[in-house]
This record gives C-alpha cells, sequence and structure tokens, in this order.
C-alpha cells in the first residue's frame, strides 16, 4: 500500500471528525483535517441517516481499501478535485455495508454548508462518503499521488 488513511468520527455523525494520513513508515504527510461522515436522510431509509447499512446514510467504520479516482460530475456536489473511492471492504462495518449494497463510497470536497448555525459547517452532509473541504481534498489528493496513489482507510467511532 502507499499510504493509510485514518478518518475519526464521533457516534453523533451531525459532528465533525478529523481525518489523517500516513505514509507507509508511520510518518503523518497530512492532517488532522476536519471531515465529515454524516449521510443524508433519504426518505428511502425512513429519513434516518444513522442507519449506516442502508444506501445513503452515515459512513461505516472498518477498513476498505482506497484508490485515488476520477473527478466527480457535479463541482458542486464533489468539488473541482479527484476523489478517493474507498473500493473494497476489508473488515468490520464497511464489510457489513458492502454487502447490503453499499458502493461507491468515496472521499471528496463540493460545495459548503450555507447555514453556520449547523454543527458540521462548513463542510455538509453527502449522500454517504466523507467530505473534506476543496482546499483539503486537493491537498489530500496531490499527498496521495506522492505516495503511490492507492492505499487503505481506517473508519473509527471516537
Amino acid at each position: 500500500m502507499g499510504y493509510h488513511i485514518i478518518a475519526n468520527f464521533p457516534a453523533n455523525r451531525d459532528n465533525k471528525g478529523s481525518l489523517k494520513v500516513y505514509s507507509d513508515n508511520g510518518t503523518l504527510v497530512f492532517g488532522p483535517k476536519d471531515a465529515l461522515g454524516r449521510g443524508s436522510n433519504d426518505p428511502k431509509n425512513g429519513n434516518d441517516h444513522t442507519n449506516w447499512k442502508l444506501q445513503n446514510a452515515d459512513i461505516p467504520t472498518g477498513v476498505a481499501k482506497t484508490v485515488v479516482y476520477a473527478k466527480g460530475s457535479s463541482e458542486s456536489s464533489y468539488g473541482p478535485h479527484k476523489r478517493v473511492w474507498l473500493n473494497q471492504a476489508v473488515s468490520g462495518n464497511f464489510l457489513i455495508a458492502e454487502q447490503n449494497g453499499r458502493s461507491e463510497i468515496m472521499i471528496h470536497g463540493g460545495d459548503p454548508a450555507t447555514s453556520s448555525s449547523l454543527p458540521w459547517y462548513p463542510l455538509r452532509p453527502t449522500y454517504g462518503c466523507i467530505r473534506l473541504s476543496n482546499a483539503d481534498q486537493k491537498a489530500l489528493i496531490d499527498v496521495l499521488v506522492q505516495h503511490g496513489s492507492s492505499g487503505k482507510i481506517t473508519v473509527n467511532e471516537v
């Protein structure tokens, strides 16, 4: 692997967590940066973002392989930079979520939230991904490319 992303989120995903990247030799090469792992209140999920087993819900915990991936088609949704695809579950709740049909979980940027009164401001919820600011997303991609463009992520609940 080329890098190890560590994302730590509170149990209440309305609140921001943090994201860091370590090189293979264990050196911190990025972060910590604010990150949001909150999903959407999708009507298909009974308007409940907390059930990580379902599509568009909060980010699950566990380990997954990752790869730097193409930009998204919507700059407002994904930001102007490449994304990181959490493309293969390895362990933990990622495996359960994948077995339930969750796929295309990414780390990406996108437009900020509009209300500064929200606990996740300036980030905004996604449809089941991890959101960074656009500037942090650009810096993340630059670091990952320097370290081989593929690695793994561990998502923890703290």
